[in-house]
């Protein structure tokens, strides 16, 4: 047991708290943040995790090589690239595997479909990244030293230059690498991809048309080699928008002849739905492909024959013949990862907390527990558009007082924070978000966060000055205008039992001041979202890295963030303080000077916080749970920083010892195409 999770079962057992969390803190300034994270760990340059280079020979499991010799399979050498991606052994806390076995995912979210392409997602908890591989790569970063971080890993893109004035960068593709049908990756599924799903506005893709950039184009040189074409000078962050779960292609054999654009009568709604669930295999780059879909049970993945990546011993990877991802609930993850019967879980639900850390220290534990740093946040999302889920003359006001910075600051002093993080997990955990970048982001600054702490005295006078006075009596302020109650719906996701508990703290303190919250529990949070019909959303929210998915974040297309949409003609009225942020995340992306970057994303801190464009709740750490069976699981893995866990682990290079192997429920078999 190591230190840290001594320290923080004495907190626990005293009823003490490690972080500081009161609302004795001045109004502008967060209070002292102790963390809880236990990770330590040997940083590596990013040369030393993997390279592209040509081995002496290959190897396969055993299996694989009965299949060769009987026709029914390539040789391996020959479904490899000429130089395929080679996984560095210095880099692996265990070292080189073995083969055979399963890795055991539990998850609470369902398959969609194939079609990532098209917005489909796999389920989440792994699906996704077990399926993709995108042109580069940031989930490992983690474990790259400061001075090495200079914009992402390679992957399907081995390498990328920039012209003099870096208005053009070319990306050089992995040459020979296969779909898991054997059909070869090429500079035609990238365009595929751009053009025919990101550019097309019919196509809800990961990626936004202004994802890359206004105005960019791209163009393929040659069968390996593509190039971006930018309006204005960019910076080497800007490749970082080509990661997961953004830039990754998908297979154009496949998609493309179910595409509006090359299928006569063909719909948007068939394209994006062509590909569903319960058709398996689908074709992936990934490590391992869908087998099996039980719906609301499991989902079977088994190696790809021609997955492109080895370790330095010439072993084609992964380690795993098979993963299996049990359909349960989420909460349900963390409870069979600590029983052992499921093998990993980015632990995110507070409320298990203390119960998985008792049972971590029994000897008999099957499962290790690391705490990292905060990185879980939580905000209410006040929905800023004056016309977008606008119904009647009630939500048309209630707009405009959310449009009004004092209505948000006030409704921010009406919250408070250290009881709202004592009703999910009590201890030392939670800790207060302001909104913006969470503790745990490399790009939280402290000193240009302003944190509107709990003063219930300064949010009555605030809204008592706005106008809103209780003026028949009832408990709850009318609204100037309209003379209506001060009645506000607000929706959260019933899936997760740590939003229901704040949700039901935010309602009895905002009632304190006159506020009556209408909450609305709904199954899945983001079709709401993306309706624009709804006034509040609560649910968590995860901003560690300005250049990751900042569409869900910060205006830079039409389309986004969810909690100020555009109307359907594309029209909208910015704050100055928002293109302030656009412009701001313009200039880390351009920017080749981390100074400039580091200021830039200071900007954006300040300016959401100063202007609370979100009403920040509590923050907490997550910790990786991982079976004690798994090897290379290296312990300094935090569950969600580049990316979440389930990438930055590297899970084509786990493996377990043959004695501690679990049984195959498709032993000896590949993907049927």
């Amino acid at each position: 047991m190591n230190k840290i999770n001594r320290n923080i079962l004495a907190a626990l057992l005293s009823g003490s708290s490690l972080a500081a969390t009161g609302g004795a803190v001045a109004d502008d300034m967060m209070p002292e943040e102790k963390s809880l994270s236990a990770l330590e760990y040997e940083l590596l340059g990013r040369d030393e995790l993997w390279t592209y280079k040509a081995l002496d020979s290959y190897s396969e499991p055993a299996f694989m090589s009965e299949l060769v010799a009987s026709g029914a399979l390539p040789p391996v050498k020959d479904r490899l690239p000429a130089e395929p991606l080679v996984h560095l052994t210095g880099a692996m806390a265990d070292g080189v595997g073995e083969y055979g076995g399963v890795f055991r995912h539990v998850i609470g979210g369902r398959p969609e479909g194939w079609n990532w392409m098209a917005g489909q997602h796999q389920g989440w908890g792994g699906i996704n990244m077990a399926m993709q591989e995108c042109l580069v790569r940031t989930g490992p970063l983690w474990q790259v030293k400061a001075e090495d971080q200079s914009g992402p890993l390679p992957n399907l893109a081995k390498d990328w230059t920039w012209n003099d004035d870096r208005t053009q960068l070319t990306l050089n593709l992995v040459e020979g690498a296969r779909w898991s049908d054997g059909d070869p990756f090429d500079a035609a599924d990238v365009e595929f991809w751009w053009n025919d799903n990101v550019q097309d506005e019919n196509v809800s893709a990961w990626m936004s048309q202004n994802g890359m950039g206004e105005g960019t184009s791209m163009d393929v040189l040659d069968d390996s080699t593509v190039r971006f074409n930018f309006v204005d000078p960019q910076g080497p962050s800007r490749v970082l928008s080509l990661a997961y779960i953004q830039g990754c292609p998908g297979p154009s054999h496949v998609l493309k002849p179910l595409h509006p654009k090359y299928k006569d009568g063909a719909t948007y709604d068939e394209y994006r739905n062509a590909l569903p669930a319960d058709m398996v295999p689908p074709v992936v780059m990934g490590p391992w492909v869908p087998v099996d879909h039980r719906p609301d049970e499991i989902v079977i993945m088994r190696r790809n024959p021609y997955y492109w990546k080895v370790d330095e011993a010439g072993n084609q990877l992964p380690y795993y013949n098979e993963m299996h991802f049990k359909l349960t609930s989420w909460s349900d993850r963390t409870t069979q990862a600590v029983a052992g019967t499921g093998d990993f879980s980015n632990m995110e639900n507070p409320g298990n907390y203390v119960a998985a850390l008792e049972q971590a220290q029994k000897p008999d534990s099957p499962t290790t527990i690391k705490f990292g740093v905060r990185v879980l946040a939580w905000e209410l999302e006040l929905n800023l558009s004056e016309t977008v889920g606008v119904n009647d003359e009630v939500d048309a006001e209630l707009r405009g007082l959310f449009r009004n910075k004092d209505f948000r600051v006030a409704l921010s002093h009406a919250l408070d924070r250290e009881t709202i993080g004592q009703s999910v997990a009590r201890g030392p955990f939670m800790y207060p978000f302001p909104g913006g970048f969470s503790v745990g982001s490399p790009y939280y600054d402290r000193d240009s966060t302003v944190y509107y702490g709990y003063n219930q005295d300064k949010a009555n006078a605030m809204l008592e000055a706005l106008g809103l006075v209780d003026t028949d009596g009832n408990g709850v302020r009318n609204m100037p205008q309209t003379g209506a109650d001060a009645e506000i719906d607000l929706v959260y996701d019933t899936s997760e039992p740590t939003d229901k508990k704040q949700v039901d703290a935010v309602t009895a303190m905002l009632a304190e001041v006159g506020i009556k919250i209408i909450s609305r529990s709904v199954d899945e949070i983001e079709p709401v979202a993306d309706s624009g019909n709804f006034n509040i959303i609560s649910r968590r929210h995860h901003w560690l890295i300005p250049t990751r998915q900042t569409c869900d974040y910060v205006p830079i297309s039409v389309g986004c963030p969810d909690w100020h949409p555009a109307d359907d003609d594309g029209n909208r009225n910015l704050f100055p303080w928002e293109m302030e942020m656009v412009e701001a995340v313009d200039r880390i992306q351009r920017t080749w000077d981390t100074a400039e970057a580091a200021e830039a994303a200071r900007t954006i801190q300040r300016n959401w916080t100063e202007n609370v464009y979100t009403i920040g709740l509590v923050q907490a750490p997550g910790a990786l749970l991982i079976n004690k069976r798994v090897r290379n699981a290296h312990p300094g893995t935090p569950i969600y920083m580049y990316e979440w866990a389930e990438d930055g682990i590297v899970r084509e290079r786990l493996w377990t010892a043959a004695g501690d192997q679990l049984t195959e429920l498709f032993e000896g078999e590949l993907p049927a195409y």
